[in-house]
């Protein structure tokens, strides 16, 4: 039986964080949507020397936590963790499982969760993770279709909805719809990299994925948008210098690229 959807706002902290309650063994903490991952991780208090800015969970306090103890390294842009598998309840707004595998995190180098404003890492990447085979909380939820909307009003909440979004909602939304490519995440093929403006070098445009494109994935665990050193060197170069300060950032041009068949704009200040 397939899951109503379900829209669970998500809290803003300075437009760079965006968290929401998840309940695991009747323990709610806060947790970030992560397309760029694929498992549940919660920072545990197993790690004893770990810095806790928000409640970590305890699997002494659940009366329906499960051991399982294999230990794995989790690896994400911001650093590597160190995580310890158990099952337990896991419930987000209506929806609800039990047993679900999910990973404490008994010990880490990621420099953000020690002043995070969430505790746990909520992976929602399309299809089971790489290297396990237990169903994602997606799966578990029966979940196939969502949307993340984060609203342009600075400090203004954003919205996941779990499931589609209703008809009169997508017709008062402006969507862009682009084909995922690739077997592990939400990855779209990107082309036509470039800057657009008078201030951009057009006797040197930069050569940005080559002639048959790239793989972009659409990441929101994340505020920043990387690339390869040499991609970001080549796009540098058709620019002038950016102040320290900031000051001259009104100056600088757009920055454009291709989704699929759609065109996407990205003004300086992104």
């Amino acid at each position: 039986m397939k899951q109503k959807p379900y829209k669970q706002p998500l809290e803003n902290f300075q437009n760079t964080q965006y968290f929401a309650d998840i309940t695991i063994g009747g323990q709610k903490v806060k947790g970030i949507m992560d397309t760029g991952s694929f498992e549940l991780l919660v920072r545990s208090t197993r790690c004893t020397h770990c810095e806790h800015p928000t409640p970590a969970y305890d699997h002494t306090k659940s009366a329906s936590y499960i051991e399982n103890g294999t230990m794995v390294t989790h690896t994400f842009g911001s650093g590597p963790c160190v995580s310890m598998q158990g099952y337990d309840s896991v419930s987000v707004g209506p929806m609800a499982v039990k047993s679900q595998s999910f990973w404490e995190i008994v010990d880490h180098r990621i420099e953000v969760l020690n002043l995070a404003k969430f505790a746990a890492i909520v992976g929602i990447g399309p299809n089971f993770a790489p290297t396990n085979s237990e169903k994602t909380l997606l799966m578990s939820y029966g979940i196939d279709e969502f949307s993340v909307c984060l609203q342009r009003e600075s400090g203004a909440v954003g919205y996941l909805t779990w499931g589609p979004v209703s008809t009169a909602e997508e017709k008062k939304t402006r969507f862009a719809r682009v084909p995922v490519v690739g077997e592990l995440h939400w990855a779209a093929q990107m082309t036509n990299v470039k800057f657009a403006g008078p201030q951009v070098d057009m006797n040197n445009p930069p050569d940005i994925c080559g002639g048959k494109g790239c793989a972009a994935i659409v990441d929101s665990g994340t505020s920043l948008i990387a690339a390869p050193t040499m991609a970001l060197m080549a796009l540098s170069q058709a620019i002038g210098p950016i102040h320290e300060d900031c000051s001259n950032l009104h100056k600088l041009p757009m920055l454009t690229f291709m989704l699929g068949d759609k065109v996407f704009e990205l003004p300086p200040h992104a």
